[in-house]
């Protein structure tokens, strides 16, 4: 009798023979592309089924036969849809990251617009990045789901802690959240600010506490709070974060699973950073504009501060929150994401590079105009 394993190098070598049967190639092919005598796609088992053939087989068959040139593919998908796809390849590869998500982006965003016309235009990119968004967090909230489900046989488990940033693009986010239905509730989600209180008088709710608040009611689950300024002088710095709910509240930051924020520039010109806010307290904004300006800086992220080189920026301010350090470390963790959203806007090409160069995110969600920027397909005039 053939011992086992003579009948297991027997089956392989007549699939190796059959699927180096040209002829069977030809008819495998047109059982794919031809059926009733009209352009068609069928699945390999539905081949199988037809011609009396393994799944395995009919698809070594087809795998030789594309080889072979007896057929190619024709990709009808739109331009647009399919420059999306390349360029989140390429920009994924140029700066390392996990994830690139792209929206569709505006050529206005180059052309010299009125500050009116640049924040609408801003305002678009920022609405379909908030789709786009809101779906990643959904699928990354369901997954942790089933990994808590798996674990403990309770949905529950452990919590997810979520960090989140301020700004309009933040608010934003917030309110396609709540504005849309969501596919469940997560009562383990728990949503935190990385940052404190930028004003304590704000018109908008655009604070990172209230954005917390926000998006943890459109999970059904709980949010918590920072209880500290945003910013402090940086000589002050040590002394602050010697209080207890401060210390305590840092530590649950750097338990975050998934971190979400915008970024902004620091333009050199005073004028340049008129539209442009680090605080919501106009005498407070002049002054970190001002410091971060002298000290070299050109990008940030809740004022953590970043050079044209990627490097870390002190300045007489510091802002009390996750950290630049913080940022990176969760960044880094191949288990957990930092979500970086921003696009629509030229003023923030070069600063997010200088953001990605400090490996301070690990997704993107940005446009397809500033990725064309991002991977040297678009320069700007000077």
């Amino acid at each position: 009798m053939e011992s086992e394993s003579t009948k297991e190098k027997n089956k392989r070598k007549k699939h190796r023979d059959i699927s180096k049967d040209e002829g069977l190639m030809v008819r495998v092919v047109l059982a794919t592309f031809r059926h009733q005598g009209r352009p068609s796609y069928r699945s390999a088992r539905e081949v199988a089924a037809e011609m009396g053939l393994s799944v395995p087989v009919v698809s070594a068959l087809r795998q030789k036969a594309f080889e072979k040139g007896m057929f190619s593919t024709l990709i009808n998908l739109p331009q647009q849809f399919q420059d999306i796809v390349r360029l989140e390849g390429a920009v994924k590869d140029t700066y390392g990251l996990k994830k690139v998500l792209l929206v569709p982006g505006l050529p206005d965003v180059l052309e010299e617009l009125d500050p009116v016309r640049r924040r609408a235009v801003h305002t678009e990119v920022i609405r379909a990045m908030a789709g786009v968004v809101a779906d990643h967090l959904d699928d990354l909230l369901a997954a942790a789901a089933r990994d808590a489900a798996a674990a403990s046989g309770s949905q529950e488990g452990d919590p997810i802690v979520v960090g989140v940033a301020w700004g309009r693009t933040m608010h934003l986010i917030a309110v396609h959240l709540l504005s849309t239905s969501r596919p469940m509730r997560f009562p383990a989600l728990e949503v935190v600010p990385i940052v404190g209180i930028t004003a304590v008088r704000n018109t908008e709710p655009i604070e990172a506490n209230v954005i917390a608040m926000d998006i943890a009611r459109a999970y059904g689950g709980v949010s918590e709070q920072l209880p500290s300024s945003a910013f402090v002088q940086t000589i002050d710095y040590d002394v602050v974060m010697q209080q207890k709910p401060i210390r305590q509240m840092l530590r649950k930051l750097a338990t975050c699973t998934v971190v979400i924020t915008s970024m902004g520039p620091i333009p050199e010109s005073p004028d340049g950073a008129a539209e442009i806010t680090l605080s919501s307290d106009p005498d407070m904004n002049a002054r970190l504009f001002q410091s971060a300006r002298r000290d070299g800086a050109i990008a940030e992220i809740c004022y953590w501060l970043v050079d044209r080189n990627g490097a870390e920026v002190r300045s007489d301010y510091a802002a009390i929150g996750l950290g630049f350090n913080g940022l990176r470390t969760i960044a880094a963790d191949r288990r957990r994401q930092v979500i970086l959203v921003t696009g629509g806007d030229r003023r923030r090409f070069e600063p997010l590079k200088a953001a990605l160069r400090a490996r301070l995110a690990s997704v993107l969600v940005s446009d397809t105009v500033t990725a064309r920027y991002l991977v040297g397909e678009l320069a700007l005039a000077a």
